[in-house]
Formats: structure tokens, sequence, C-alpha cells
């Protein structure tokens, strides 16, 4: 640990499983406390108890991103029990590739309600507290397909186009708070969720087709996840980091 997080307290959306799971473990070994929201409350629970194990400070939430009420409940909790929260992730996402039409208006709801709503949930219970607190840092969680087309996937781009959006705009809004707002874009990244719907042959398709020659890890968004909110990134704003082994520009 090098504590570059030490002193920090973060909420973690979607962080008891794959990308979130494995921010909240890196931001509690820097120093990090860590609120780790999760719609599913035992996830939730096994990783703010590991981090709990190791050393570290963490509390488990169950919240569901979509409901604004859950979210502010959420913060509050995390600001009673850690402190304010000066890093805010916001991972959770419900997605569901497939033909346009083929897709029910309950399906792409609730992709807008956790996708994009639960974004802009997450900026409204937590950017008071951040400027309580003196500043903060933002890092959403948005995809290579905010700037790519994508077959089978107009709702996830349009969705995580949005998310880049509003984390310029959001960088313009609260920067005069010192409150950074930036976001990463993971390419294929194997998680666990990932794995129970990708096939082997259907992963190695895609490692083929990485000029880094691997896939991504949980770990490698996290490392991005750890740098964008640490002081070393203290200039970077309203940016989108792309940690996808140079997919997106070798084949865009």
């Amino acid at each position: 640990m090098q504590g570059r997080l030490t002193g920090r307290v973060a909420m973690v959306t979607g962080g008891g499983g794959g990308i979130g799971r494995a921010i909240s473990l890196a931001y509690a070994r820097e120093g990090a406390a860590v609120g780790v929201v999760d719609l599913k409350l035992e996830v939730a629970e096994a990783t703010a108890q590991e981090i709990v194990a190791a050393g570290g400070q963490a509390i488990a939430l169950r919240a569901n991103v979509a409901d604004r009420e859950e979210v502010f409940t959420a913060a509050a909790r995390i600001k009673h029990a850690l402190g304010p929260i000066t890093i805010l992730v916001n991972n959770a996402m419900y997605n569901r590739y497939g033909p346009l039409e083929e897709q029910t208006e309950t399906m792409i709801g609730r992709m807008i309600d956790v996708g994009f709503k639960g974004v802009i949930w997450g900026y409204q219970a937590a950017v008071p507290q951040m400027r309580l607190a003196g500043g903060g840092v933002i890092v959403n969680i948005a995809s290579p397909s905010a700037v790519l087309a994508m077959k089978n996937g107009i709702m996830y781009s349009a969705i995580k186009a949005a998310v880049a959006a509003a984390t310029r705009s959001g960088a313009a809004e609260f920067g005069p708070d010192n409150i950074r707002v930036t976001a990463i874009a993971p390419g294929p990244t194997q998680t666990d969720g990932a794995n129970l719907v990708v096939s082997e042959e259907a992963w190695e398709r895609r490692r083929q087709r990485m000029p880094i020659g691997r896939l991504g890890q949980p770990e490698d968004m996290a490392n991005a996840a750890v740098f964008l909110a640490s002081d070393e990134a203290s200039f970077v704003t309203g940016d989108m980091l792309f940690v996808d082994g140079g997919v997106t520009y070798a084949f865009s």
C-alpha cells in the first residue's frame, strides 16, 4: 500500500462485484475508507468484509441506483459512518444487447434509470458532501461504445455517450468547487459476470483483436481508477481514459 488515497472516503456503486469490487479493494489498499454500494447486499458485504479483514475501513450498503432516494440514503449513511464522501465511482450498470426493435419499454427504461440517471443521482448526493470537504473526485465508468458504432448496442452506446457528456459538463460545473470529474472507458474485461455470458471461444476472438495481446482484467480498471482519484491526476478533469489495450483506436 502506497497510501495515495489516505484520508479519503469513497462511494463505489456496483461495488460488490466485477470492476466495482476491484476498485473498492484497490481504494482500500491505498488508504481510503470505502462505502461499497450494490443492489445485492450479500456481495457488498463480502467485499466490505474482505477490506476490513485486510485492515481497511469499509461498510456495505444495499441501494438501487435507479432510485434517487436510495442513493441519497446510501450517501448519508456513508457520511455518518466514515465521513464526507470525497470520491464517487459511478460504476453500476444494467444492460441488455440485442436488436433495438426487440427491446421493450421496460428494458430500455431500466437501462436508462440505472446507467444514466444513477450517475446523476450520484452527482446530486455526493457533490454537496465534497463541497463541504473542500473538494473531491468523481470517476464514471463509461465505455469505448460512447464514441464507436456498435451493432445491437444502440441503447448501451447512447447511455455511455451520455455518461461521457455528463463527465465533461460535470468537470465544467463542479471545477470551481475543487471537484474533478473523470471517466474510464474499459475495453473487453473478464469479470465473473461477463464470464457467465461470454464463451471461451468468444473471449479468444476478442483477445486476438487486442493490439496488446491480452484481455482486460478488473484490476486494470482499478489501477486506472486509483490514478484518477489520486493527487497524481490533480490536473486531469473532463477526460475519458481509454483502458482498452489499444482496441478502440486500432479498429476505429
